[in-house]
């Protein structure tokens, strides 16, 4: 298995658990005991912090790998900051603000993907679970709506790729 495997377990279910949180799955606070979304806050904190572990061993593997540890860290910082955020009860609004400049600038990967669609296509399903997000971190998006979206995020995006490497093939 590729490093990058670890990218897409762990993120893959940080977007699982946040897509369950926004559809409300889980979500409801019980009187006096602790806050489900810094359960979720956790999860996608681990999940930041070994994406950036993960882009950190990946920069060891030659010049090719520069441009994937690069788009690897977007996520990971990504991740991070959400996880501090849920863990601590923050406002959301910076998390939004960061998701604009993650859904637009990895689109410029385009090219290092090309001859693999279903790494661009990806790239668009991104472009738009960040764009989601940040619309709904300022409350122009429906929450629930970004929740469906999560989980097919995860699914796809995730999910879909490691598990066809788990089988010994190549993500085309």
């Amino acid at each position: 298995m590729p490093p990058i495997s670890l990218v897409f377990i762990g993120t893959g279910l940080a977007a699982w658990l946040n897509g369950l949180y926004f559809l409300g799955v889980g979500a409801d606070k019980k009187e006096g005991g602790a806050d489900p979304l810094a359960s979720v806050g956790w999860v996608s904190l681990a999940a930041g912090l070994v994406d950036l572990a993960s882009a950190w061993y990946i920069l060891t593997l030659g010049e090719g790998a520069i441009l994937l540890a690069g788009l690897i860290v977007f996520y990971g910082l990504f991740f991070t900051l959400l996880g501090i955020t849920e863990i601590k009860g923050l406002d959301l609004r910076p998390v939004g603000n960061l998701a604009v400049a993650v859904a637009l600038v990895p689109l410029t990967w385009w090219e290092f993907f090309a001859g693999g669609w279903m790494f661009r296509s990806i790239l668009v399903v991104w472009l738009v679970a960040f764009l989601a997000i940040a619309a709904t971190t300022y409350g122009k998006f429906n929450a629930k709506l970004l929740g469906v979206i999560l989980l097919v995020v995860a699914i796809y995006t995730f999910w879909v790729p490691i598990s066809i490497l788990a089988l010994g093939n190549s993500i085309p």
